[in-house]
């Protein structure tokens, strides 16, 4: 079999219903990556997961406690299904039966045959990076995971939420387009990142740096904001 192309993208899962059939620790893994999506999540299974039955008892998803058969009501309103049994010939059917009502499906045991497959990733806020081998491999997906978890720190979901700040701040004070645009390339330059690594841009530091800019929304501003941050960062 020829080796797959995949599209990558990003899908917005939130609030929609996602079916996952099966209970073991793969449907957990699923599971807790759909929480985190904001997905309403649907697990049908005879038996769960020790995970799966808290986030089943305190409301987090909704669990079927019933093997898969054919009809089941959840996979003809499922967003996305997910086949995740133990057992071939289980996932063979889920699959077949969603694809005919036109779903996407993956399937634990068989990506050659599942309409999308669901990379690694590294989350840090807004940055998200996935990191996928086609199937291939994927411990060295997990592999690469570990290392970019090494190299992108949680100082970056701050890191993006501030760029958002400034971005904003900088759409709304400087009136020409051009301009905007060289702002937003040239405070990627700007020492946010390690200041924030040191503890060193708490709110007064912000509060100080956006009337920087709200001051002079200028080239000369911005370059007045790139001194201000390399002065905070090589005082004591």
């Amino acid at each position: 079999m020829p080796n797959k192309i995949y599209y990558p993208l990003m899908l917005n899962a939130e609030d929609k219903p996602c079916v996952i059939i099966g209970g073991g620790t793969v449907a957990e893994r699923k599971a807790e990556a759909l929480i985190e999506a904001g997905a309403h999540v649907t697990v049908i299974s005879p038996e769960c997961s020790p995970q799966l039955e808290r986030w089943g008892q305190d409301g987090t998803i909704t669990i079927v406690y019933e093997s898969y058969r054919f009809g089941l009501p959840q996979l003809n309103r499922a967003f996305l299904v997910f086949a995740a049994t133990d057992k071939l010939e289980v996932n063979a059917a889920v699959r077949m039966e969603a694809e005919s009502m036109g779903k996407l499906v993956n399937v634990a045991d068989d990506s050659e045959r599942s309409g999308f497959i669901v990379p690694a990733t590294v989350r840090r806020g807004k940055l998200l990076i996935s990191v996928s081998t086609a199937g291939a491999s994927p411990a060295v997906a997990r592999k690469v995971k570990q290392e970019l978890e090494l190299v992108f720190g949680q100082e970056y979901e701050e890191y993006l939420d501030l760029l958002q700040e400034l971005r904003l701040l900088i759409q709304q004070v400087v009136s020409d387009t051009s301009e905007r645009q060289d702002w937003f390339r040239r405070m990627l330059e700007w020492d946010l990142l390690p200041l924030i690594r040191l503890g060193r841009l708490l709110t007064d530091d912000r509060r100080e740096l956006y009337q920087i800019i709200e001051g002079e929304p200028t080239s000369a501003g911005m370059e007045r904001a790139k001194a201000w941050l390399q002065n905070r960062l090589t005082s004591s």
